[in-house]
């Protein structure tokens, strides 16, 4: 595709078809845009010779739009909505930011972070709109070098190129078992025999299950089979809740459902280290007011659990 001149086109034409789009009249174009009919008339023939296209044909009730003219509505919402962002005046204060801030995170995660954080958001920033993603979102989509998301929450294995980090919690491994579990006596340890003749449920996160516990049953002579695997976090309680089988989760989300689902949190026989989440961020975003204050935001949430 050849490059465009942009110097010699007059931007402004982009504003016009914008609101004769909208408006589908050349009156309210006008009265909207504080110019004159015959200057909308005028902007929509240097427009017609831009795009080679009629792009809007008038009629009795007004204009129709041309399929040409369709096409280019959401790209020239998209530019247009871009320019003005760029433009606008750097807000001070982040309480009065309208922006939708993204946040790439597992569900574990997202059900520990939510409770706490959505009261502070609504505090601090309660304009503002949250949108989470998946980490598939983040990381195979690239979220953060193309700016789609703001803070990926998680443990990566490696920074993504171009991104800085920093600990947000830390989380300790345990077991899930149901309570009434006819393998475990009420008030007796679940012992490293015991956990690895029990059927497992396993997270598959990318489609593969997590490795370290095999690792860590086969330093100890021991081997384990996997009954059930699940691609999220949160249906493991479930899993465990129906079943005879054993999982490991992360303390803060098997506290959240060991009540309700009736189950019993264990001590891991074989060591399993604890968990350090992070939270990440493209090095482009180190001095942004509204990033600056999720983040924020997210180091005293955590801190209240």
């Amino acid at each position: 595709m050849p490059d465009v001149n942009l110097s010699s086109i007059d931007l402004n034409l982009l504003v016009v078809l914008e609101a004769v789009l909208q408006e589908q009249s050349a009156t309210r174009s006008a009265a909207r845009l504080h110019v004159t009919q015959s200057a909308i008339s005028s902007a929509l023939r240097r427009l017609r010779e831009l795009f080679d296209d009629p792009l809007m044909i008038r009629t009795r009730h007004g204009f129709i739009p041309t399929a040409r003219a369709l096409q280019l509505a959401p790209e020239l919402e998209r530019v247009l909505s871009g320019a003005r962002a760029l433009l606008a005046p750097s807000e001070r204060d982040p309480v009065h930011s309208t922006r939708t801030l993204s946040i790439a995170a597992t569900d574990a995660i997202s059900i520990v972070l939510l409770p706490t954080l959505l009261p502070a958001l609504a505090r601090s920033l309660p304009r503002a709109r949250v949108r989470m993603v998946t980490l598939e979102h983040a990381l195979a989509g690239h979220g953060l070098a193309r700016g789609e998301v703001d803070l990926l929450i998680g443990i990566p294995p490696t920074l993504p190129a171009g991104c800085s980090g920093e600990p947000l919690y830390e989380d300790e491994i345990v077991c899930v078992t149901r309570a009434d579990h006819p393998s475990i006596r009420p008030g007796r340890r679940l012992t490293l025999d015991l956990f690895a003749r029990l059927p497992h449920a396993e997270v598959a996160l990318f489609g593969t299950p997590d490795d370290r516990v095999d690792q860590a049953l086969a330093r100890a002579s021991r081997t384990r089979e996997i009954a059930i695997t699940v691609p999220h976090f949160s249906s493991i309680p479930y899993a465990v809740a129906h079943s005879d089988c054993v999982a490991i989760l992360g303390r803060r989300l098997a506290n959240v459902y060991a009540k309700p689902l009736g189950l019993r949190i264990h001590a891991p026989p074989v060591p399993l280290p604890g968990l350090t989440v992070q939270q990440v961020w493209h090095n482009r975003s180190a001095h942004d007011r509204g990033v600056l204050r999720l983040r924020e935001l997210l180091r005293a949430s955590v801190a209240r659990r």
